[in-house]
């Protein structure tokens, strides 16, 4: 690239400009594609728009393994350690809390192979952002960005640093005090700075920290089902007796315990996102899909078993971190000390790889706010990258703030709950896209037509997902929708209309780039 192509970063430039759904020149990098040191100011260039129609292709090198080992990585995080408590506490039984998961895996399987064929349709990054505006406009498309882009995703990010802190501040702390929350929230938030510096200095550490950190989460995942079968074997399954006995049966209250269930699965529409890495995708991917739904749903089964053989009822709807509770009680007969050993070894184990799935999510969220303001929905500042770096660094710092923020006013199940809700009315819109596609849009290329009976299921519990909670907390549910109408005022204000964009933006935000520059 000669130094011709590349445009100065210029305080006169608007803060928005719309651009077309290609590149536009700006330069579209990975975040997690860095390299060490700093970069003045002055290397966050862009390069100038018409130099490229079309964004690079990746090379189709991944197999059905590779996908499914992906995909079952990806999926696996903080859910399985946190949510089975918020689950039992809504629907009472043993019983229906193993149908809730069964049924949660069905749902991301629908939902998997629906995005699918999105996938191989709109295969530039932006995931369910781009299929919002192929099928319904920039302004729906606008909206998706304000509701979930920003608020969403740092909601997201907030519940898993909580969980990080949660089992991290149990390890020093009684978890009943009254000081205990206000422990937990800061240091979710010291480890969102955290995050935000390290991958903003150097991706090399952060993909080595999230490899290591992944291999604990699976230790403690695998020592919690090996405790689970030798419980059964050495004392039986006592707690499974009676199996649907205390059900609650509350249309709310399954509600949920589908968004806890479901927060779990999360990541089920990770290969459609890599679908043009895949070889043969028409059938490579949905084969993948199933493989890995089958996979998830046997695991996340396998490890409610282990926690409910092990845990009581009221054990398992506490506030205490369950993990650690499995690994006091198991080996609490043989004293004190091996009950904290067992205690502190679940501690430190999902502590540690909780904090590699935060740097993991941190990175993702950060793409989308990354990849609207390419396109002009987001002030274009935010699309710049360092150059020696190869950094997103002001659409990282963007995501890390949000995310500290929600960490302060929610708690765990409750900002799951609310991520559950506005993640699920848009992917519906995105499900419903699919038949409607097939009539507006019969000639675009799709690499895989899925059968439409999946995105159907998948709509109609949207629905169910979108209509209960306004049933059961018609308040909450209306704030959000004013929400989500704010963006509209924001959309014509200052994305529509380029005659009356905010400079200001742009210069504050270059400023603040200057100073991230500075403090790393």
């Amino acid at each position: 690239m000669t130094r011709g192509s590349i445009v100065s970063l210029g305080l006169s430039n608007p803060a928005f400009k719309p651009q077309s759904s290609d590149n536009d020149g700006i330069r579209d990098s990975s975040p997690i594609v860095q390299g060490d040191g700093t970069a003045s100011i002055d290397q966050l260039e862009i390069e100038a728009p018409g130099t490229t129609e079309e964004p690079t292709e990746l090379k189709a090198s991944l197999n059905l393994l590779h996908a499914v080992s992906l995909a079952v990585g990806q999926t696996i995080g903080s859910g399985i350690f946190v949510s089975p408590n918020i689950v039992v506490k809504e629907v009472g039984s043993v019983g229906m809390s193993l149908i809730i998961w069964t049924l949660s895996g069905i749902l991301s399987l629908c939902g998997a192979l629906t995005f699918c064929e999105l996938g191989t349709m709109f295969k530039r990054s932006g995931g369910e952002y781009q299929y919002v505006k192929a099928a319904y406009g920039r302004l729906p498309s606008f909206l998706y960005l304000w509701v979930c882009g920003i608020i969403r995703n740092g909601m997201g990010c907030a519940a898993i640093s909580l969980t990080f802190a949660k089992y991290f501040c149990d390890l020093f702390l009684d978890s009943e005090s009254s000081e205990f929350q206000y422990y937990q929230k800061l240091t979710a938030s010291l480890a969102i700075v955290i995050i935000v510096i390290v991958n903003s200095y150097s991706t090399k550490f952060g993909i080595y920290m999230q490899n290591v950190f992944t291999l604990l989460k699976l230790l403690a995942l695998g020592v919690l089902v090996g405790m689970g079968f030798y419980k059964i074997c050495a004392d039986g399954a006592s707690n499974l007796d009676n199996a649907m006995e205390g059900t609650v049966v509350d249309i709310g209250a399954w509600t949920d315990a589908f968004f806890a269930s479901l927060w779990s699965y999360n990541g089920w529409n990770c290969i459609n996102m890599m679908a043009g890495e895949i070889k043969n995708p028409s059938k490579t991917v949905p084969r993948a899909l199933v493989l890995t739904n089958v996979i998830m749903i046997t695991i996340y089964l396998i490890a409610n078993v282990s926690y409910h053989v092990i845990l009581t009822n009221e054990e398992l709807a506490s506030n205490q971190p369950i993990a650690m509770l499995v690994g006091a009680k198991m080996l609490e007969k043989h004293g004190s000390t091996w009950a904290n050993i067992g205690r502190g070894f679940f501690g430190l184990s999902v502590a540690i790889s909780t904090f590699g799935a935060l740097s993991s999510s941190l990175m993702g969220s950060s793409r989308l706010p990354f990849i609207a303001a390419q396109e002009g929905m987001f002030p274009r500042v935010i699309a710049l990258i360092q150059r020696k770096n190869q950094t997103p660094i002001v659409g990282l710092l963007f995501m890390g703030v949000f995310a500290t923020i929600w960490c302060w006013p929610g708690d765990i199940s409750q900002l799951i709950r609310y991520v559950g809700f506005l993640s699920w009315a848009w992917w519906g819109l995105c499900f419903a896209a699919v038949p409607g596609m097939r009539l507006t849009k019969p000639d675009h290329p799709r690499a895989f037509r899925v059968f439409l009976l999946f995105p159907a299921i998948a709509c109609i519990f949207s629905l169910y997902l979108v209509v209960s909670p306004f049933i059961a907390t018609p308040l909450n549910c209306s704030i959000w929708l004013g929400v989500m109408l704010v963006g509209i005022p924001l959309y014509y204000g200052f994305v529509d209309q380029e005659d009356k964009c905010s400079s200001w933006m742009e210069i504050a935000l270059v400023k603040a780039s200057k100073v991230l520059r500075a403090d790393l």
